[in-house]
């Protein structure tokens, strides 16, 4: 694993080792400050529509990253696919950076949450409701696996995040790791060792885009029309 100064881009290949508001506040980023707020207020809204709950906890997750994260040093991948157990499945978020790779679940579980990192099941009561959930981090552990195995990157340049919406309460101790949407920029921030060369990044970022699932659905249905 390389050491070294950190940033966005950078030439080199590792293909042998991946097979596969005054006006000053309007132009600059006082502006995209306000569009981060009027995006809360939006998502706040839409909450209280039931059809729209399901991406409310995403959706926050993102507003929070594209807002606080440098996207010129964390480059985002949605949705990303991934084979296993014979289906496909999405990974919530991916970041890769030059601090490491960042995999993101952002389970919408509202209400009062229990589990722990060892128990298979975590807990959520909401109203008079009780939901079994799978744990996250066990399943970030596994597409960690995978994409250590898919980039032939070892596991330590991995780290797993659990990011819950802001209006659950947890109720039993969380590791570090295990962190509300407002908390999840923060988080990711205080990584500050570099672990990835920047020719590392931006081979990983060339691979993983085929792995993005939309366009992974998009190839397989037109294949499935030859």
């Amino acid at each position: 694993m390389g050491y070294g100064e950190c940033c966005s881009c950078g030439s080199g290949s590792i293909c042998g080792k991946i097979s596969f508001m005054d006006t000053d506040f309007l132009s600059s980023g006082g502006l995209v400050l306000t569009g981060c707020a009027a995006a809360f207020v939006l998502a706040t809204c839409l909450s209280k529509n039931t059809p729209v709950k399901q991406f409310i906890s995403r959706f926050a997750v993102n507003v929070r990253a594209d807002c606080s994260l440098d996207e010129s040093v964390y480059h985002e991948f949605r949705g990303l696919d991934i084979y296993r157990d014979g289906q496909h499945e999405q990974i919530d978020y991916v970041y890769v950076s030059c601090f490491g790779i960042f995999v993101v679940a952002t389970p919408n579980y509202q209400g009062r949450i229990w589990g722990d990192d060892g128990n298979g099941m975590w807990t959520q009561k909401f109203h008079k409701s009780k939901t079994l959930f799978p744990n996250p981090l066990l399943k970030n552990q596994q597409y960690i696996r995978i994409l250590s195995e898919k980039l032939h990157l070892p596991t330590r340049a991995f780290s797993s995040v659990v990011v819950f919406p802001g209006n659950c309460q947890f109720q039993t101790m969380m590791p570090d790791n295990v962190t509300e949407d407002s908390d999840f920029a923060e988080y990711i921030s205080q990584y500050t060792e570099v672990v990835l060369m920047p020719e590392e990044v931006k081979q990983i970022r060339e691979v993983l885009e085929g792995y993005e699932f939309d366009l992974v659905f998009n190839r397989q249905r037109f294949e499935s029309h030859i």
